[in-house]
């Protein structure tokens, strides 16, 4: 699993990617086999003026096929980014449950194979 983290803002150094980087490694081992990249992305959307603007994106490339794109604002940028994590664990795992529905192709062929009618 490869991880790239990149913010814009003067507040981050790499200390601060480097916790970033770590627990996304930690939170994320038990996908390790599914997820093939993680990007993590930090941004001040309106300037020095304050309010409602620290940006986390974080995208997850999935092996199969797919890709996961969560967005989230708010005040502080660690605030952001745990919820912006939390949300992107929970659409890995509906992936993966979603994956885990679909018929395997082997076994309609055999169904067939086996069931004359």
């Amino acid at each position: 699993m490869n991880i790239d983290v990149k913010w814009n803002e003067p507040e981050f150094d790499e200390k601060s990617k480097f916790i970033v980087a770590r627990q996304l490694q930690i939170l994320l081992w038990r996908f390790r086999a599914v997820i093939m990249r993680v990007r993590v992305r930090f941004s001040d959307v309106n300037g020095p003026k304050g309010g409602l603007d620290k940006q986390c994106m974080v995208s997850a490339k999935l092996r199969p096929t797919g890709k996961i794109t969560i967005k989230g604002v708010g005040v502080d940028y660690l605030a952001v980014f745990q919820s912006s994590f939390e949300r992107l664990i929970l659409s890995v795992q509906r992936e993966l449950a979603k994956q885990r529905e679909k018929p395997i192709r082997i076994n309609r062929r055999l169904k067939k194979l086996l069931d004359p009618g």
